[in-house]
């Protein structure tokens, strides 16, 4: 009965962003969206639906755990059905076992929403104010191709490579935003019977907690990736699990709670179902770090797409390969290396040109960004601009005017590089 209860309100969730995309639309109410918080309320002041989602959620966590994510998420969703699809293809994925599940969350969290954010504020104006309305829908949101591949590969290849909701359990900022609520949460799931080890409870969590091992140290879930999906208790055989309330002056909190459980997926029962990459953990952050910053923000992508592919192929290259001959890992490896290795260079490239552009050492700029047009297969009119300008500066005017000329190639409808143009020739008059 909880199992249909919670894919109705799934189900549920999506018709009404469906409707809110293409009925009501931004009009009376904007962009719903956790990161609201930060790019509005934390960064400039604005009080939008965001803001309120996200205040609701933090509020409600503290109650009831992370329900948002069990029975409202989106993206938790497609990630369940993703397994449920993998599963009916006969093929399980084992769920992978690593720190990087508190880490990873806790760094993207921090250093693309938090500490930016703060950081504007502490140099700018800061006001409050409202703003229901507003961003549009779409403002923040990729488009269809983007969008698509980052379904793609953190909805269904990162199921496949890293089991149970990998994105959740990975990447999710919100989640990680929502870990010390769910911590002090006064519902929990605990053990309120005989307990028979049978695991069921851990094989039937949708991501991937060792249930049985936790309410049998502890007496209740303590992982704060616990979503209080309640499968585990629906499905106890021994009804030894209750999603119970306790009185928070009566609870007990210990460090061993928080901190590495090393016995964790160890019984016969579920083993074969996890994978324990713990020591190879730190190889395995750094590696995703250099990856998906390498990538991010390139074609248009976001940090959840940029990260998700930097988790998936730090893993391929980690542990993955191994089970491949040694020929097809070299091969899978320089690959890689080299594609990551020449998207860094460009994003380097991007950032150093920029850099030097608006401090006006215009040699250098005009080194990165000659580079970036040269490497970068996406073509961005503003770079040719830039090289136009720098070059207009420096009395160079057949390669000013070749880079105004290709910028309005690029960009056919922009005035921009149709004044650039005029304004050379003048000069070179």
């Amino acid at each position: 009965m909880i199992s249909k209860l919670r894919i109705a309100s799934l189900l549920l969730i999506h018709v009404f962003i469906l409707l809110h995309i293409y009925y009501f639309g931004s009009e009376t109410i904007g962009s719903i969206d956790f990161q609201e918080f930060f790019h509005s309320f934390m960064k400039l002041g604005v009080i939008n639906a965001g803001v309120f989602l996200v205040v609701f959620a933090f509020l409600f966590t503290l109650i009831f755990g992370r329900f948002f994510c069990g029975w409202a998420c989106h993206f938790g969703a497609i990630q369940e059905l993703c397994w449920y699809i993998l599963k009916k293809l006969n093929i399980t994925p084992k769920t992978i076992d690593s720190k990087l599940v508190t880490i990873l969350p806790l760094i993207i969290l921090l250093n693309f929403y938090v500490i930016p954010n703060i950081y504007h504020a502490y140099n700018n104006q800061w006001s409050l104010s409202i703003a229901i309305n507003q961003p549009e829908i779409w403002e923040f949101l990729p488009g269809f191709i983007i969008g698509s591949l980052t379904f793609l590969i953190d909805g269904f290849l990162i199921v496949y490579f890293l089991g149970k909701k990998g994105f959740c359990r990975f990447i999710c900022p919100w989640g990680a935003f929502l870990k010390i609520p769910t911590s002090l949460a006064l519902f929990k799931v605990r053990k309120t019977g005989n307990c028979t080890l049978c695991h069921v409870c851990t094989s039937e969590c949708p991501i991937g907690i060792d249930v049985s091992y936790e309410i049998n140290k502890f007496d209740k879930v303590v992982s704060s990736n616990c979503t209080s999906c309640m499968n585990c208790t629906s499905g106890c055989p021994s009804n030894a699990l209750s999603y119970k309330f306790s009185n928070p002056l009566k609870e007990e909190y210990n460090l061993n709670q928080f901190l590495t459980k090393k016995s964790a997926y160890t019984h016969s029962n579920i083993s074969e179902s996890f994978k324990n990459i713990r020591k190879i953990d730190y190889y395995f952050l750094i590696l995703t770090l250099l990856l998906g910053f390498s990538i991010d923000s390139l074609y248009g992508m976001g940090h959840f797409m940029a990260y998700g592919i930097g988790l998936i192929v730090a893993y391929i290259i980690l542990d993955y390969s191994k089970r491949h001959s040694k020929g097809i890992r070299v091969l899978l490896i320089a690959s890689f290396a080299l594609f990551f290795i020449w998207h860094g260079s460009i994003k380097y490239s991007i950032w150093n040109g920029l850099r030097n552009y608006h401090s006006g050492n215009y040699h250098s700029s005009i080194i990165n960004l000659e580079r970036v047009v040269n490497l970068y297969p996406k073509k961005i009119g503003k770079f040719h601009i830039m090289l136009s300008e720098m070059y207009l500066d420096s009395s160079k005017f057949e390669d000013a005017l070749e880079h105004a000329k290709i910028a309005g190639r690029i960009n056919p409808e922009h005035v921009a590089p149709k004044q650039l143009i005029e304004i050379i020739r003048s000069k070179n008059n």
